[in-house]
């Protein structure tokens, strides 16, 4: 029925220690040279970085492939596959306000008996010509449709908010920038 984008092991294990490493390499380049400009900029910018990457560590961390089939969720790692049924999955929700377009899924482990949070990035072909921030792609709403069908007790009100991870990423920079005013002064 649907999977996740081909781009997403690529992002799970390439794009963040390519895109941290490159910035870190340029902020140590930076701090060892002689003028004041250079070591002031390095400062900020590995503030900036930093924060970035505690971000980017986190969606790396959570980022899954995924296979949506009508009865469960296939969920594949290089260690194989794990098969979740929509009983067993506790909410989803489509992060607003993100780019690559992201789907936050809460499901309850069978094995371990916790509950897990993942990340999914739809198939691009899904997301071509998507510039709606507030509407949700059709994975989502199958999936969603899916749960309903399983659990007819689970409410969209389960949900957690869709501005919850922007709205974090937002708040958790302010310090950052304000460290960051306050360095260049």
């Amino acid at each position: 029925m649907y999977r996740s984008s081909s781009l997403t092991l690529f992002y799970k294990y390439l794009f963040t220690p390519i895109w941290g490493g490159m910035f870190l390499f340029g902020i140590v380049f930076s701090w060892n040279m002689n003028d004041s400009f250079s070591h002031d900029w390095s400062r900020i910018a590995a503030l900036m970085v930093g924060w970035a990457l505690i971000w980017l560590i986190i969606m790396m961390i959570r980022l899954k492939r995924v296979e949506v089939t009508q009865d469960n969720l296939v969920i594949k790692s290089l260690g194989g596959q794990k098969t979740v049924d929509y009983k067993d999955v506790e909410w989803i929700c489509q992060i607003a306000f993100i780019n690559p377009i992201m789907i936050s899924l809460k499901y309850s482990d069978k094995e371990s008996g916790e509950s897990k949070k993942i990340l999914i990035i739809p198939g691009m072909s899904s997301q071509l010509f998507k510039f709606n921030f507030f509407g949700e792609l059709d994975i989502t709403k199958f999936i969603r449709e899916r749960l309903v069908a399983f659990k007819p007790n689970y409410s969209k009100e389960l949900e957690p908010s869709r501005w919850l991870p922007a709205g974090l990423i937002f708040l958790s920079g302010i310090p950052i920038f304000i460290v960051m005013t306050i360095l260049s002064i």
